[in-house]
């Protein structure tokens, strides 16, 4: 199934709160009316970003919902906007950044996320 990565830099986070992991999955399964999911969250390798796995059927439809909510939600006083990017994998199985395409931010859009 296809996946979308969230990547948050908590170094830019206002407050770094760690039940990010939860809030954000829920509220985004939420609004999309289950078109997400909560898949996994990790923490990358050598850094304190947070990975925030979510499944979904339809990337398309997904990623709207992923970047209205990074653009025009605070979350815990975050906006997440500032610290995120956003990949997707379309590999049934992955929890591998380098698995995933930078779709957001744009200026980066193309790139691997790992």
């Amino acid at each position: 199934m296809p996946s979308v990565l969230i990547r948050l830099d908590a170094r830019l986070l206002v407050n770094p709160d760690t039940d990010l992991r939860y809030v954000i999955p829920d509220r985004l399964a939420d609004i999309s009316e289950g078109v997400l999911s909560n898949d996994a969250f990790d923490y990358e390798e050598g850094t304190d970003a947070m990975l925030i796995y979510l499944s979904t059927h339809n990337v398309d439809a997904a990623l709207p919902f992923v970047i209205n909510v990074l653009e025009n939600e605070a979350i815990y006083d975050n906006r997440l906007a500032d610290s995120a990017k956003v990949g997707i994998s379309l590999l049934d199985e992955t929890e591998r950044p380098a698995d995933f395409v930078v779709v957001y931010p744009s200026a980066e859009a193309g790139a691997r996320m790992g």
